[in-house]
């Protein structure tokens, strides 16, 4: 949570903290402004604003990291910064259209342009496992970047600057094993702190991170090993039983359950993580290149392999601010397992990305245990699967959950139906985000419902596009429906700066199909209607469609 200012300055009345914030920081950026191409020092800021140096300093570098405000190294003079630019520039471009089309209503299937294209995500040179953790460790060490819950309700932290340091010492170790730039190294691990050390380690290796669910079969976890061509393997005692008996790549076990399994040969985490020296480097990606490899589902005849490239970073960004509506005061608890597509994307590296706290939780879903998870840690942005909405409403269908501190609650994974989008409105009280998306494409649509608007219950709509994408409705011969019109859910590529999907890793045919009527539109395999408000109303999977799905 934010903390409250040890200074005087005092807010409006009625005002909040975060609102407190957000006027200090748009009157520093005026500032900044008004002292034009010479800069302005930090006394002449504490002048014209009227903050203390302690509370200036403290906005200036958050600013600073959002690329708002420009230090001169020399001078030490604050300079309005690049990210400014590119925010003028979209505002510009807006006003400038409205003024010149004031009499034509914009067509619902035009593309929103996104403030998330930074250059931070594009180049050849991503530092990425900075992105995700060392910058964070720098501006606030002691931030926790994971509260770990066990099934007796014991809570362990791992703070940003902890983290930091065990990555590095654990690159180290997977340097030692042969690992590179570009390896993938599968972690078969539970929710823990030995997971995020894992995945940050392999990013400063510039390696590739690829999860495997705990509870594959050993069929489908050797199947993933072979076929990724994994490097590496990181896991427990108990799971190392799914790993083939043939084995030979290294395989490095986390201490404590060795009576499930063998372990002689092993690498032992943590022993092996605290007598090696950090690795001082870390590793550069190109926007295009992979940081995570994703596989679908189990259940499918081949399972295809999802390369989860760095520009995609900028979709995940833009989605945990705009589509989450994730606050700077908020508590975010994303319940969907790492190991799928949702919880590695928004679960894992989308609170990493932020410098926010990943809330990881042991064991299968039980509705009081999630309830004791939402008032112990006071919860107020959540995301969940529908079958986690079906638990509670089963659980208590008219009373609900008590005492919660919630904000907003997100569900993804499948259209809910209206009843229980009228019972999440009427008994939670809050915001339903309803989501679209699929592991190719992240969340791209949604829909949102509030209480007090009954009315839109029985609206059925997946909703409308996240900026940064197009989305249309293709009729067979792959020509864009008019209103009303029935066909494939699709994306416009060449007007999605934020699409990101190339290929599978494994199957040049099913990459051939979701690009059957040539490379300008991505086929979901899901069918709609488009209506005129602009809102898509889902109607059917086709048979190879692949869901975005989240663990039960």
């Amino acid at each position: 949570m934010t903390r409250p200012d040890s200074d005087t300055e005092t807010a409006p009345a009625g005002a909040s903290g975060g609102t407190q914030s957000l006027e200090r920081a748009l009157a520093l950026l005026r500032a900044v402004a008004a002292h034009g191409a010479e800069g302005a020092r930090l006394a002449d800021l504490m002048g014209d604003t009227a903050l203390s140096k302690a509370t200036a300093h403290r906005l200036l570098t958050a600013l600073a990291r959002e690329r708002f405000i420009d230090q001169d190294p020399r001078s030490r003079r604050y300079h309005l910064g690049p990210e400014l630019d590119s925010l003028g520039r979209i505002a510009a471009a807006r006003h400038r259209s409205e003024g010149e089309n004031d009499t034509l209503a914009p067509g619902p299937a035009t593309v929103q342009p996104t403030a998330f294209l930074r250059p931070d995500y594009q180049g050849e040179a991503i530092p990425l496992a900075d992105l995700l953790c060392d910058r964070h460790a720098r501006a606030d060490g002691a931030r926790a970047a994971l509260l770990h819950e066990s099934v007796a309700g014991q809570t362990t932290e791992l703070s940003f600057a902890r983290l930091a340091r065990d990555s590095a010492r654990f690159a180290a170790v997977l340097r030692g094993l042969g690992v590179g730039r570009g390896d993938r190294v599968a972690v078969l691990l539970p929710k823990g702190a030995e997971l995020l050390i894992a995945a940050l380690a392999i990013w400063r290796l510039g390696g590739v991170y690829m999860p495997l669910f705990t509870t594959y079969s050993a069929a489908a976890v050797a199947y993933r090993l072979a076929d990724s061509e994994a490097r590496a393997i990181v896991t427990t005692g108990f799971l190392r039983r799914k790993i083939p008996r043939d084995n030979s790549r290294p395989v490095v076990m986390v201490e404590g359950d060795e009576a499930f399994g063998p372990g002689a040969d092993a690498v032992p985490f943590w022993s092996a993580l605290h007598e090696s020296a950090p690795l001082p480097d870390i590793a550069r990606y190109a926007d295009r290149d992979a940081f995570a490899l994703i596989y679908t589902s189990e259940a499918e005849p081949k399972p295809l392999g999802v390369s989860l490239p760095v520009m995609a970073l900028a979709g995940i960004e833009q989605y945990m601010r705009i589509g989450l509506d994730l606050r700077d005061d908020d508590i975010y608890w994303n319940m969907a397992d790492p190991g799928w597509a949702y919880g590695a994307y928004y679960g894992l590296v989308g609170p990493l990305l932020l410098g926010r706290t990943t809330i990881f939780c042991d064991g299968p879903y039980d509705v009081r245990q999630g309830y004791r998870m939402l008032t112990k840690f006071g919860v107020t942005n959540l995301t969940c699967a529908p079958s986690q909405i079906r638990a509670w409403h089963s659980a208590d269908p008219e009373g609900g959950p008590h005492k919660l501190a919630l904000r907003i609650l997100s569900v993804v994974g499948e259209p809910l139906p209206p009843e229980l989008i009228g019972w999440a409105n009427r008994v939670v009280s809050v915001p339903l985000l309803d989501q679209y998306g699929q592991r190719e494409t992240g969340i791209f649509m949604m829909n949102r419902y509030d209480p007090g608007h009954a009315d839109r219950t029985a609206d059925s709509s997946l909703g409308r596009p996240l900026p940064g994408f197009r989305v249309v409705i293709l009729d067979p011969q792959g020509r864009e429906a008019p209103v009303g019109g029935a066909g494939e859910i699709a994306i416009d590529v060449e007007s999605s700066p934020l699409f990101w999907f190339d290929a599978y890793a494994n199957d040049p045919g099913r990459t051939a199909a979701r690009f059957r009527h040539g490379r300008r539109y991505y086929l979901t395999g899901d069918w709609a209607f488009l209506d005129g408000d602009g809102n898509i109303h889902f109607r059917g999977r086709a048979s190879d469609a692949i869901v975005m799905q989240q663990a039960d």
